[in-house]
């Protein structure tokens, strides 16, 4: 059962900060360092500053910029650049973006609190694995600031869409606390609701909903190791305490503003790797279609390609390939639904089965290209990139030898996978447009509020 609470956020105060533009962010992981000096120049206090620090010449294993995020965050709450709420609210929060042939799409959700529970154990699934790198610096940053800097997004199934109705009823008329257009030209907006009767509707309404984490699985775990810490310090806890929630963004997968992008795979490094060889391999499982250019019509050649890739993937599990060196495209085609039983026998979950990017994670990597699976959560051989085009372009630079153009994974994959209680490769999916950082700060501190009356 999810567990939905209002919590009193910490928010830029306007009145102080003129120009709420200048002082977001994108999420962290996304931030390059030519980005974090451009936000760094920005704005005094953009939210860089306290979510990604930069680390200093004197710092000790990089220590000093987790602390002096935490002084900075104290310090902009002391001087009123930062100021907590004067009530427990829930916070509705849509993105409005356009896809890429120009549609404007709206992507709508609510920012609350909800109770950590361990993976397998309740409400709350995971559909991606994890590295420990990120984990250990969000750790850092958890241990100075006690604090959640930024959502963790999670989707819920609602066909009936009754809380996006009830929340757009709820803000009918009133002012946005935040109205911001970030650097992808996406109009975020957040609106408070401190009705006590909405608020308490809506943890109703969610509390049969299965929640599936999209973005921040990091954070999520990060959360756990954080709280089991605290639990270990507390006497006679009571789980009230604010370390025993987490702060969420939560939106509908049934809603019409829901997109989710591919992200391709750049391969690099292999010592053995023979061009010939390995597409000999291949059509051994997949069917091939090759697609030659010349000079002359390379880039005609590189949009049919991609147009193909799409239309594969709408009958059979398929994506493209470009080898370094070679002046063709191919796109591999599984050639049966079967082919995965015959070359792994049970050893493949079924809900695997129908995924492009097990099928090339399983099949393709490990065991054509021998890319281990531990050198593929290491990402020893591989670079994830977003757009098609850079990805293209990427295999003639450096040590890159091919790059695997992918489809996105459909939202009902993701739901069918976690709720089998399984876990995709990483960056199988990347939920679009990216929830801003510095729009509301949980602190964890004190107690949660007391759960809102029944409605």
């Amino acid at each position: 059962m999810a567990e939905i609470l209002p919590f009193t956020a910490v928010i830029y105060n306007k009145d102080v900060v003129k120009d709420l533009n200048k002082v977001m962010a994108p999420p962290y992981d996304v931030i390059s360092p030519k980005l974090q000096d451009e936000l760094y120049a920005r704005h005094a206090n953009n939210f860089v500053k306290i979510d990604l620090n930069k680390a200093e010449a004197a710092d000790v294993d990089g220590a000093g910029r987790y602390a002096r995020a935490a002084s900075l965050l104290n310090d902009w709450m002391a001087k009123g650049v930062l100021a907590r709420d004067e009530a427990p609210a829930i916070y509705y929060y849509t993105q409005t973006y356009r896809l890429k042939d120009g549609t404007q799409q709206t992507r709508k959700g609510f920012i609350a609190l909800t109770k950590l529970e361990e993976f397998g154990k309740g409400a709350i699934h995971p559909h991606e694995k994890t590295l420990s790198g990120p984990k250990a610096d969000r750790l850092k940053l958890m241990h100075t600031t006690s604090a959640n800097l930024s959502c963790i997004f999670s989707l819920y199934s609602e066909p009936s869409l009754g809380v996006n109705k009830l929340l757009e009823g709820a803000i009918k008329g009133a002012s946005p606390v935040i109205d911001v257009r970030d650097d992808d030209a996406i109009v975020n907006t957040v609106w408070r609701i401190n009705d006590p009767t909405v608020i308490a509707q809506t943890a109703s309404a969610m509390k049969d909903k299965a929640l599936f984490i999209a973005d921040g699985h990091h954070r999520y775990e990060t959360a756990l190791n954080y709280r089991n810490e605290m639990l270990a310090r507390t006497k006679n806890p009571t789980g009230r305490e604010a370390f025993n929630y987490i702060m969420m963004y939560f939106s509908n997968m049934d809603d019409e503003g829901m997109t989710i992008w591919p992200t391709h795979r750049v391969v690099h490094s292999l010592d053995t790797f023979e061009p010939k060889a390995f597409l000999n391999r291949c059509a051994e499982y997949f069917d091939i279609e090759t697609l030659a250019f010349t000079a002359a019509d390379a880039d005609k050649v590189k949009k049919t390609f991609q147009a193909k890739v799409v239309a594969s993937g709408e009958t059979a599990i398929s994506f493209g390939l470009f080898v370094k060196g070679e002046s063709s495209y191919h796109i591999l085609k599984l050639k049966s639904a079967d082919t995965m039983d015959k070359v792994f026998g049970s050893g493949i979950p079924d809900v695997f089965k129908g995924l492009d990017v097990t099928v090339l994670h399983s099949l393709v990597f490990a065991k054509i290209l021998g890319i281990t699976q531990e050198a593929q959560e290491k990402q020893l051989n591989l670079v994830y990139v977003k757009n098609g085009d850079e990805a293209i372009a990427a295999v003639g630079r450096d040590k890159n030898q091919l790059v695997f153009i992918l489809n996105p994974t459909h939202i009902g994959q993701v739901k069918e996978v976690a709720l089998a209680g399984h876990v995709m490769p990483q960056k199988s999916t990347y939920f679009y447009p990216k929830l801003l950082s510095g729009l509301t700060i949980n602190l964890l501190t004190g107690d949660v509020a007391a759960p809102v009356a029944k409605a």
